[in-house]
């Protein structure tokens, strides 16, 4: 397969099912031009039960022998930049990102439920950020409960949004946040953006978890939706908590860059984010996710809570914004979702040109993804 260049921009369905048509593999291609060219069977390599060659061992194995085609200037037949897939470009369930010439480094999306892609980590993490379901009784096309809201083209909207029924939604939250708290490393923190009408719930939710509360950020929205009897909600609560006591020598803080500094120059960062230096989440005239957030405010955040090679889990992947962060800044990522939509648009972005800054090429990791791994003092203890 030739590297993706009929799909630069997704603007349909069609478009993001035409990248990924492009730039995939399953799993069983993969193998067998491994195995036409270099040996991947030693070590147990192909006696890998058929159907379970995801698993930890396989992956290794594959990469390693990535690795050895291009060692000896064999692999043409593998695009610059594709994704090597378990089930179709339609409906995928579980992909890992391939980058020819760069070192490997871990990238996944699965379709899997929360809870359950957290307590099956390869390692543990040192990021879990995402932006989970708000459980305010919306349905598949209704975009707010009361058929108001913003004026969009659902032409150019994925499908398949998977709300959290609203008497439902503190043991739901419970669940996924217990096992966030088990999935960390020392040191590791929760990110969790929301509603404000969300933030106690997750922030107390944690706190059961054992988690200590490290700070709760209110990042302003551009456009905040109209009501009528109540303030507009005009921003997100971003919710962080540790794995750990605020003092850990592992926890990670890096104080904002983007954001205004004092009079004197040094960072000053404070727990409101004004609206202007967040972003959009519109994407105008291009195919967006039902509910996503802007990649700058992500971006921030990833870039705040890690250091370029850790790695950072998104268990409601969705429009795949943290992905995009994660791609852009040289963390490892591992995401997940319920919705098959969810997966193959995120996929698709991080094959399109869009995903990649204007002065890179696509094809090739950050160059911060090759740089060593983190210490693990690489963060800035603070209390």
């Amino acid at each position: 397969m030739n590297d993706v260049t009929g799909a630069t921009v997704l603007e349909t369905e069609a478009d993001v099912l035409r990248t990924l048509a492009a730039g995939t593999y399953t799993l069983g291609q993969l193998y067998d031009i491994c195995a036409e060219r270099c040996d991947v069977s030693r070590a147990g390599g192909e006696e890998e039960v058929p159907g379970h060659r995801g698993d930890l061992r396989w992956r290794h194995r594959m990469r390693g022998g990535l690795q050895t085609l291009r060692r000896h200037g064999l692999a043409d037949r593998i695009g610059q930049t594709a994704w090597a897939i378990r089930g179709t470009a339609a409906a995928p369930t579980r992909l890992l990102l391939l980058v020819a010439g760069a070192t490997p480094a871990e990238f996944e999306l699965r379709l899997q439920e929360a809870a359950e892609l957290l307590a099956e980590l390869d390692e543990p993490a040192d990021l879990v950020l995402c932006d989970p379901p708000y459980g305010l009784g919306r349905g598949e096309g209704q975009h707010y409960a009361d058929g108001n809201g913003y004026r969009r083209d659902h032409s150019r909207i994925a499908g398949g949004y998977v709300d959290v029924d609203p008497a439902q939604y503190a043991q739901f939250t419970r669940t996924w946040v217990r096992a966030a708290g088990g999935a960390l490393r020392g040191g590791g923190q929760l990110a969790v953006f929301t509603g404000p009408q969300r933030a106690a719930i997750v922030q107390c939710a944690a706190e059961d978890a054992g988690l200590t509360w490290v700070s709760s950020i209110a990042a302003g929205r551009q456009f905040p939706i109209a009501t009528q009897r109540r303030p507009s909600p005009a921003h997100w609560v971003l919710t962080i908590m540790c794995r750990g006591a605020l003092t850990h020598p592992r926890r990670v803080f890096h104080a904002p860059q983007d954001l205004p500094a004092a009079r004197s120059g040094r960072a000053y960062p404070l727990d409101v984010w004004p609206a202007q230096y967040n972003g959009r989440a519109d994407r105008p005239g291009l195919y967006r996710y039902d509910n996503s957030l802007p990649v700058p405010v992500v971006l921030r955040a990833v870039r705040m809570l890690s250091d370029p090679a850790h790695l950072v889990v998104d268990p409601f992947t969705g429009g795949g914004t943290t992905a995009v962060a994660c791609w852009r800044s040289g963390r490892r990522f591992v995401g997940g979702d319920v919705n098959p939509a969810a997966i193959r648009f995120s996929a698709a972005r991080l094959l399109a040109e869009e995903a990649w800054p204007a002065d890179r090429q696509p094809g090739l990791f950050p160059p911060a993804i090759l740089e060593a791994p983190a210490t693990a003092g690489g963060g800035v203890p603070v209390a």
